[in-house]
């Protein structure tokens, strides 16, 4: 058996907790990094507050936010969102697992968290330098501990660059044409005038279960008039066919009337 001496037990300490502060870095990284969600008008101040609380708080916090938004379980909910006008920007990293590894890890990260916790605030009452035994004793338990955490470092470093790669993929999508085509699409599909026009359609319908185009922009000049007037800044569009094509909510035909001109209908594609 190698001779332990005190120098090497207090060595073997200072290397444990810089193991436990990287696994503090990565689970703040995670936790800061997977779950991004705000509107526009207010995101950048909700960020802040986000980046400063999780930057005071304590690793049996952390973990218990990383398992619970990472580690999603089977009966984990979506996020549900205000009905709001304002754009919403959302980014969530999420690892699917069953119920026993979900409490699996759960346990297995907790217990570091108590042996962290063991190590700042008890250790002293364990350790008696002078004596052989105890020196050996604490480097045992010592060296099988950095084993774990650098375990657990692994396991974290390996989710931190699929969350990294995760957003510059994302990234890389929003700033192509493709990205910027969907981004319009959504915000499209979930602005006033088409919920309004969708309401529009229910109300309204012929027995058929088309609309008339022209009643649903009356009602839409009658009540929100703004909308109209800011049709081809706010959504691109000069029309209101033009939009409601684009929409990709609605079917839409024309019809002849019986004086030989045309009429635009629409009905909801879910009907």
């Amino acid at each position: 058996m190698v001779d332990i001496s005190v120098n090497d037990v207090l060595q073997k300490i200072g290397r444990n907790m810089l193991l436990f502060q990287q696994l503090e870095y990565l689970l703040k990284h995670i936790v800061l990094n997977g779950n991004i969600s705000g509107y526009v008008g207010d995101f950048h101040a909700k960020r802040a507050k986000q980046v400063a609380t999780v930057s005071t708080q304590t690793l049996g916090k952390l973990v218990s936010q990383y398992i619970d938004d990472i580690h999603a379980s089977p009966e984990t909910e979506d996020e549900e969102f205000d009905d709001n006008d304002e754009a919403h920007i959302s980014f969530k990293f999420r690892i699917k697992s069953d119920s026993a590894h979900f409490e699996t890890k759960r346990a297995a990260l907790s217990r570091l968290v108590n042996e962290r916790n063991e190590l700042v605030h008890h250790l002293l009452p364990h350790f008696i330098p002078s004596s052989p035994d105890s020196c050996q004793e604490i480097a045992r338990k010592l060296d099988a501990q950095s084993e774990t955490v650098r375990q657990e470092i692994k396991n974290l470093s390996e989710i931190v660059n699929s969350l990294d790669e995760g957003k510059k993929q994302l990234l890389a999508f929003l700033n192509s044409e493709d990205g910027k085509s969907h981004l319009e699409l959504q915000f499209i599909k979930g602005s006033r005038l088409v919920v309004l026009l969708r309401e529009i359609s229910e109300q309204v319908q012929r027995d058929d279960g088309w609309t008339l185009l022209s009643i649903a922009g009356q009602l839409v000049k009658q009540h929100v008039p703004e909308e109209i007037s800011r049709l081809k800044p706010n959504y691109g569009h000069k029309t209101l066919k033009s939009l409601i094509v684009a929409s990709e909510v609605f079917d839409v035909r024309e019809e002849h009337t019986q004086n030989g001109g045309v009429r635009v209908l629409y009905r909801s594609k879910e009907t």
